[in-house]
Order: C-alpha cells, then structure tokens, then sequence
C-alpha cells in the first residue's frame, strides 16, 4: 500500500474536507481527490461519504484509520532510521584487515574519531583472518570493507578497489655495512652474512625466495628467524646480519639502518575494497577519508 495515499488519506480523516486537507499537504485539491480514489480502488471499497460539510469516514474509512495510523508512524520509524544508518549515525561498519601494522599504527585513532562522532554507529574490526575467508565474507556481504594489499585479492568485476597508500620494503643492512661500499648489487654479494629472516610463508620469506629464484640461487638458511620487529632491527643495526623491513618501520626505529636499492627494494600497495555498485554509508567514506588523509599527511 501506497504510504504517500496513506498520509493523503490520514490528512483528510484529520481535517474532514479535501479542500484543508490538500493545503496542509501542498498539492491541489484534484490530485487529493484523484489520490483516494486510487487508494479506494487498491482496497475495494468507499472510504469516505461526502456531503456538503465535508467529508466522513466510512466503516471502512474507520477501519483503515485503525491501521494506517501505525503503518505510517513505524513506516516513518523505519525511514528515520534508514536516513540515520545512511548518515552514520547508526547501524554498523564492519571491516577487515590484513597488515598488522596498520591495526597497531592507524586504524586504532581512525575508529576512535569516528565513534566519537557517530556514537549510534556499532564498528567491527577483525584481524588475523585469512585474505581468502576476508573475501568471501565480503562478496557475501558479511563485511563491508576489506583492508589488504594486492597480493591479498587479483582484480574482480565484483569488487571496488579504493588506493590508500604505497608501501616500501626492502632489504636492510646496517649503516657502514661492508656492503655499502658498492652501489649495485647483485644476490652473491649477500653470501658472506646471514640473514634475520621473517616466519616461513610471510610476505617477507615469500619476496626473499622470489628474489633467490629469479637469480637461479637457493635460499640461504636464516641464521636467526623472528617475527618481532624491534628484535630485528634492533639485531641488523649491531651485526652484519641481513633482513627485510618497512621503510616506515626503520624511520619510526632511528636505528642506524639503511635500505638498499632495487631491485631490492619493492611496494606493496595498500588497498580498501568493497562491494561494487553498493550504496556507501556516510560512516563509510568518512572511514575512507580520514585513511587517506592520514596516508597523504605521511607521504
């Protein structure tokens, strides 16, 4: 049924002529009319007698009232509750997110920020999830957002990729490294010291293989393996030893380390995706903004 007629028919139950009616509406008294005659076709049957008073409901008439009454307050209700999610001020967010750093590092204030502002708004955050199970979660539409890199998804017609930043890595020496007193390398030069290696299967033991590969060399057995950061920092600025990091993590360290060039040196760009050609929350892209804002203030 028709809720524009319901309030046409609920205004002229309430003023009892078409006249003050189509007034307190806004629209001419012919379209009023022409409005319930429609709504009395859609039920079947009269709804007001008219006379030259004005007008009163019938039994039936009365028996809608009953009913419109509600529809139109929760219809109301629901609408202002739609306009309230839409808005962010309500509802939920729900986001995944792959790189560690940036759950420790930049979502934490973001979120804060935004629930602040939108304190109705219930926000989801879910980390240590694999890429895979983030995506299909996403196409099912059991999260709104996923935050990953572009090794974490290969392009899709179903979803929406929105650029948040590029991230450099590279491999890492100390400063006054005995490498250092060449410009190039190339991957023997690495041979005489060992490395502080990433776990197996992390993006860093994924690239260094890469780059073992493409120089037809094996990988070399890591003379020290850790997942903490500082530790592996902390080891490469005192000893010989080799790693890969964050640019941005060495820069946060002011460890005396440097970074060398390519080709070992690489990005990962850093992506937000989300479902193709669906409505966006005002929470949404005010979360889309304020990263990318934070991405631009660092660069």
């Amino acid at each position: 049924m028709d809720l524009r007629r319901l309030e046409h028919f609920l205004t002229v139950l309430k003023t009892g002529s078409f006249g003050s009616a189509a007034r307190e509406l806004g629209i001419t008294q012919s379209g009023l009319t022409k409005s319930i005659q429609t709504l009395e076709d859609t039920v079947g049957v009269p709804l007001f007698l008219r006379h030259s008073r004005g007008v009163e409901p019938t039994k039936y008439g009365e028996t809608l009232a009953q009913h419109a009454t509600l529809m139109h307050a929760q219809a109301n209700k629901a609408l202002n509750e739609i306009d309230a999610v839409k808005n962010g001020n309500a509802g939920s967010l729900s986001i995944g997110v792959t790189p560690s750093w940036l759950m420790e590092e930049v979502l934490p204030k973001v979120v804060s920020e935004l629930t602040k502002a939108r304190p109705g708004l219930k926000l989801i955050v879910m980390h240590h999830v694999s890429s895979k199970v983030y995506l299909e979660m996403l196409l099912a539409g059991g999260l709104d957002m996923f935050i990953g890199t572009e090794q974490d998804l290969s392009e899709t017609d179903d979803i929406e990729f929105i650029s948040l930043m590029n991230d450099v890595h590279g491999v890492i020496v100390r400063k006054g490294h005995p490498l250092l007193q060449k410009e190039h390398h190339v991957i023997a030069d690495f041979d005489p010291y060992g490395w502080v290696h990433r776990e197996a299967g992390t993006h860093y033991g994924r690239r260094l293989e890469a780059l073992y590969f493409e120089a037809g060399r094996p990988l070399p057995t890591p003379a020290i393996q850790s997942n903490s950061i500082p530790f592996t920092l902390a080891t490469v600025a005192a000893t010989d030893y080799l790693s890969a990091s964050r640019k941005a993590d060495i820069d946060a360290s002011h460890q005396p380390i440097e970074m060398r060039d390519r080709p070992f040196q690489w990005v990962r760009s850093i992506r937000l995706m989300r479902r193709k050609n669906e409505p966006l929350s005002a929470a949404g892209q005010i979360l889309i903004d304020d990263l990318q804002q934070i991405f631009k203030d660092q660069s």
